[in-house]
């Protein structure tokens, strides 16, 4: 929630700021500032990628994606599988599901890429190297992944146990007083 603050200036408040530090990375980074560099180097290097085309160009990118994450030590994401790949992450959705240009050879692609980028989040949350919280967030919103609780509900027939014709015939006439009959 965005909220506005004016505050006096002269008492070393901010005027008119939006937001909240809670919302801030750079105000809940934890790292090495040193580190932002390798960050953006990791990212950019995949920037000017054009946009795949053939299901062929498809899995080289992908192989050299991941090759590339792995020979320079950099996080593969889905952010940047997508920068690789020339497209933004909701037209690699659609291609995961079937949508928008996809084949059944692309869908098949992204959807492995995806799991193996999955896997990799699930060993770095077993070996405490990523927050629980972390990989939850992306488990979700990345690889279809969800909380699931199942509810049966189930009301009773009006008809269960229902009793023979005789039975109820004599439960009504129990049932009726006297002075009616």
């Amino acid at each position: 929630m965005n909220s506005t603050h004016q505050t006096d200036t002269d008492n070393g408040l901010t005027k008119n700021k939006r937001g909240s530090k809670s919302a801030s990375i750079e105000d809940n980074y934890n790292g090495d500032k040193s580190e932002i560099g390798k960050f953006i180097r990791d990212s950019f290097r995949w920037f000017n990628c054009k946009k795949v085309e053939s299901d062929d160009e498809l899995a080289e990118r992908l192989n050299e994606f991941f090759e590339t994450c792995e020979k320079e030590h950099s996080f593969p994401t889905v952010e940047k599988m997508s920068l690789a790949l020339g497209v933004d992450r909701k037209t690699l959705w659609r291609w995961e599901n079937g949508e928008e240009g996809s084949t059944p050879a692309r869908r098949h692609m992204i959807k492995k890429a995806k799991e193996l980028l999955a896997s990799i989040d699930a060993d770095l949350v077993q070996k405490g190297k990523i927050p629980q919280i972390t990989y939850i967030f992306r488990a979700k919103n990345y690889f279809d992944m969800h909380d699931k609780q199942e509810h049966v509900h189930s009301t009773p027939s009006p008809l269960d146990g229902l009793k023979s014709e005789e039975e109820l015939r004599r439960i009504y006439q129990s049932a009726i007083p006297e002075e009616c009959d």
